[in-house]
């Protein structure tokens, strides 16, 4: 295999957008082409546990603000035009998107914020289906916290995404566009739960339950938190409400809390004891 870091950065059109040829070694999407992907499941997100109005959409000619100055050099002037084309959420929203894994807002980020993360991870090869990756042509989506917290790689030339499982195990990289084709319909059918303020539950091995589920089935339980009984419940309420193409995320997580802590949010322990695991905030 050659090594990424040899090869030039992809040239400019005329247009500022970059021309990709599969036989020619260079990416194989545009900016703009990444960066619409990235807008499609956003914006699907924003329908679920995302609030909408914290989604920044890029403008046509991208991030003004975003230069290979602002990056502090630390990315390649490919990385960086896909940077300014791609949509971010607010970095003051609470929600994650995945386990224990929350989004980076790059527009807000100083040359010093890039300097630092580079010397956080300048041991960590990153490697794509096809060779390994400069750090430069590598960019940070998610940051995951503790034991299995999902951190997320964009690897810009091969367009390919790396899932990251803190202190566990890191998963081969996947076209973007597979890796959000398989996140969505994990969380279209509950496999992924996210809650409000709440670590998103992984429940891929727990079957769906077709008959209706009492509270008082589900709180009689002598079992402790997270039984399939607790998850299957909880995709009731969430069906309940809408999920996933209408969903009433504040009235769905009213139910929830209701049930979780008839006493108040933050009141203590409730009829499934402390329950579900609140998520970290920086």
């Amino acid at each position: 295999m050659c090594d990424h870091g040899s090869l030039p950065s992809p040239p400019s059109s005329d247009d500022g957008s970059y021309d990709s040829d599969e036989n020619s070694g260079e990416p194989r999407l545009t900016p703009q082409e990444l960066g619409a992907l990235f807008v499609d499941f956003y914006s699907f997100m924003a329908t679920l546990n995302y609030d909408k109005s914290e989604l920044k959409i890029p403008p046509p000619t991208g991030w003004p603000g975003i230069t290979t100055e602002s990056c502090g050099g630390t990315k390649s002037d490919y990385a960086v035009e896909v940077l300014r084309h791609l949509p971010y959420f607010n970095s003051k929203g609470k929600s994650h998107i995945h386990y224990k894994s929350k989004l980076w807002d790059l527009t807000t980020w100083t040359a010093d914020d890039f300097e630092k993360h580079r010397e956080i991870y300048d041991f960590v090869e990153f490697w794509s289906s096809e060779s390994e990756q400069d750090p430069g042509d590598v960019i940070c989506i998610a940051e995951g916290y503790e034991s299995y917290g999902r951190g997320l790689w964009l690897l810009v030339n091969d367009c390919e995404i790396i899932e990251d499982m803190l202190k566990a195990d890191t998963l081969s990289s996947v076209p973007v566009e597979e890796f959000f084709a398989k996140l969505k319909d994990q969380y279209e059918r509950l496999q992924l739960i996210p809650g409000e303020d709440k670590v998103a539950i992984e429940a891929e091995n727990v079957p769906e339950r077709h008959e209706r589920i009492s509270e008082e089935e589900v709180n009689s339980q002598s079992v402790e938190w997270r039984t399939d009984l607790d998850v299957q419940y909880i995709r009731q309420v969430y069906r309940d409400y809408g999920w996933p193409h209408s969903f009433d995320s504040k009235a769905a997580s009213k139910a929830i809390n209701d049930w979780l802590e008839p006493g108040g949010v933050g009141t203590g322990e409730g009829p499934r004891g402390f329950a579900w695991e609140g998520q970290y905030s920086d």
